[in-house]
């Protein structure tokens, strides 16, 4: 029986198969940026020096890092494409029997920014309000046991010169994930995505997926009962059928979260012209199903779906699957929290696309240590101190007790001790950035 690897040795292999086609100083670089991450849970570039500990004043270990940061040889396609290509056979495990593969936009706000470059107006979620950032397209794999495959993770401004749309954003980077992963993957949408130019191009590509419909959506469906806007649709549609959600944890309110269902089969949109004006007498070629799902707060759940809803059980498994999207928002405040992304500070666009997507690959390490011997992850995640069994959701944990695991895998000088750390950081009088 093969001996089970280390942590550290995990991540060693880690770092080989994601940065093996970068120039060798690259390749350092990406090490000491992903271990200062997890060590010190933060993407200040003074933080991750810290992290390193190396023989020498911190504000050369700065710059160094800096440098790399920005650095013109460090070829991001081939980092990302490699990522792909490690995490691809996961998802054709029994954890994943049919994937669901969620994409979502999240913010970065930066309200007090002034000279980073191309911020432009984004909606912070948050404090549900307008402020100046940046925003991340997320595409993730959501599996059992609270598993989340992070796939893909960048960084976009509206007003940045490559710049076309957010739905070009977003198509580009189910373009680059698509290819890696099943062809049966169920891709699932929030509202916003409901754009008749990003679903013709979704319909290209041969996918399958459901996206949330607003209420106040003003395009009309064509219905085997005549043609109507959405809300009409929904307001004419019964819901007679009941269903209980799995997604619902029924240890949270004793009892699973009961939904009142109606689906209707034959949907189609209108045709669009070239001039991107709805048909009034043509129809689109794609045949979906709309299901609408009460229960779940004021307004009703309004789903369409590529998939031939037929029965109850039908209906009961599109509003389970659009409903374990929630999983990408989740692992987004994660990554926000965990790493403290809301603070990355860069004076170059590439610096700051780089660091979302150094945070992406420290959270694929998580995942991946997730995906592998239970055991291991639960012990290290025990470490932590709380009350209460190990969650399910364990990435908190593990983010916690991994950095002192992989020290020995730097290379970066003697470890100095912490009293010569504290010494050392003291006596440097520059504020921290």
């Amino acid at each position: 029986m093969p001996r089970e690897k280390s942590i550290a040795e995990r991540f060693d292999a880690y770092v080989e198969r994601v940065g093996g086609r970068l120039y060798k100083p690259c390749r350092r670089f990406l090490r000491e940026a992903l271990f200062g991450l997890v060590e010190n849970r933060s993407v200040l570039i003074s933080q991750i020096g810290r992290a390193l500990e190396e023989p020498r004043r911190l504000i050369h270990t700065e710059k160094r890092l800096s440098r790399n940061l920005a650095n013109e040889r460090y070829e991001d396609a081939a980092v990302e494409e490699d990522y792909l290509r490690l995490v691809a056979p996961i998802l054709r495990d029994e954890r994943y029997p049919r994937p669901v593969v969620a994409v979502d936009i999240t913010d970065i706000a930066k309200p007090r920014a002034r000279k980073m470059p191309y911020l432009s107006t984004v909606h912070d979620g948050s404090k549900d309000e307008l402020a100046t950032g940046y925003q991340v397209v997320s595409v993730e794999a959501v599996g059992v046991r609270g598993r989340r495959l992070p796939l893909l993770s960048r960084l976009f401004s509206k007003v940045s010169p490559e710049h076309k749309s957010q739905n070009a954003t977003a198509l580009e980077a189910i373009s680059t994930v698509s290819p890696h992963i099943p062809r049966d993957a169920f891709w699932v949408f929030d509202s916003g995505f409901d754009g008749h130019i990003f679903l013709r191009r979704l319909d290209e590509l041969g996918l399958s997926y459901a996206v949330r419909i607003k209420l106040s959506n003003d395009r009309f469906l064509h219905l085997p009962d005549g043609k109507m806007k959405v809300s009409e649709a929904v307001e004419l549609l019964p819901q007679p059928h009941t269903h209980r959600t799995k997604y619902h944890r029924p240890e949270r309110t004793g009892r699973k979260q009961e939904l009142q269902l109606g689906f209707v089969r034959d949907v189609r949109l209108p045709a669009y012209t070239s001039g991107g004006r709805p048909s009034k007498k043509k129809l689109g070629e794609t045949r979906y199903s709309l299901v609408v799902a009460r229960g779940l707060g004021q307004k009703p759940l309004v789903i369409l779906t590529t998939q031939d809803v037929r029965t109850r059980e039908d209906a009961g498994r599109v509003v389970d699957i659009y409903l374990e999207r929630w999983g990408v928002e989740e692992s987004n405040r994660f990554v926000k929290q965990g790493f403290d992304l809301e603070d990355v500070r860069a004076l170059t666009w590439t610096g700051l696309k780089r660091m979302v997507q150094l945070t992406h690959l420290a959270y694929g390490f998580l995942s991946l240590l997730v995906h592998g011997p239970r055991k291991q992850v639960e012990r290290v995640a025990a470490d932590f101190k709380a009350f209460g069994p190990v969650p399910e959701y364990l990435y908190y944990r593990l983010l916690e007790g991994i950095g002192r695991l992989l020290r020995s895998t730097m290379d970066g000088g003697p470890r100095a001790t912490p009293l010569a750390c504290r010494q050392r950081h003291s006596r440097d009088p520059r504020p921290q950035r």
